[in-house]
């Protein structure tokens, strides 16, 4: 298979801003709304330089958000390949993240409510390292507007890459390799200590 490169859609951008925006406004609102009282029994002066104080952090915020979102967006990039799937990004520090199919557990689409307003979505994937947190994701593949499209294709390479093995049936999920070992070192007893016993009938065989 060729190399496949992808990158978020414009639209995860335009999510971005208002997401970490929505959150500085939920953050300063309640700080003014609790504070607002007691810093008006001081005086309409101290009231209002402390309006000015907390409505400049969230504003200082939100200028910061526009700043570097862009940047970050632009850094995002994927690619697939035939043996693992790369994710880059970074603004200052750049970052490149390799998912080796081998270590994947399990593939899964997310879509919240700014995903579904603005029509995108995100792919999951998890590794053997992080399949004892169903919440935690390895590596996402963010702000895809046809990410059912990329969820089949990497879905198909992992099948492939595993000779026919479906991308949730993971030959090293925790849980069922304990099983197995489980299962394995006690079958593995009875072997040993049925030829200890057939050793000892013929040892005695012998000796007499």
């Amino acid at each position: 298979m060729k190399n496949k490169e992808f990158t978020p859609n414009e639209k995860y951008l335009l999510k971005l801003r208002l997401s970490v925006s929505l959150l500085i406004v939920i953050i300063v609102a309640p700080m003014l709304l609790v504070s607002w009282p007691i810093a008006m029994d001081e005086g309409p002066a101290a009231g209002l330089i402390y309006a000015l104080f907390v409505g400049g952090i969230g504003a200082f915020g939100i200028i910061i958000t526009l700043l570097l979102s862009g940047p970050y967006y632009r850094s995002l990039k994927y690619e697939i390949l035939e043996d693992e799937v790369i994710v880059r990004a970074g603004i200052i520090t750049k970052s490149v993240k390799h998912v080796p199919y081998r270590t994947v557990t399990n593939l899964t689409v997310k879509r919240g409510i700014l995903d579904r307003l603005f029509g995108i979505g995100t792919l999951n994937i998890q590794t053997a390292g992080m399949s004892g947190n169903t919440n935690m994701a390895e590596e996402s593949l963010v702000g895809l507007i046809n990410v059912q499209e990329i969820y089949e294709l990497v879905a198909a390479e992992l099948r492939r890459f595993r000779g026919g093995m479906t991308p949730t049936q993971a030959d090293t999920d925790p849980t069922q390799t304990q099983v197995t070992a489980a299962v394995n070192n006690v079958q593995l007893e009875a072997v040993v200590a049925e030829l200890q016993a057939i050793r000892s009938l013929l040892e005695k065989n012998q000796g007499t």
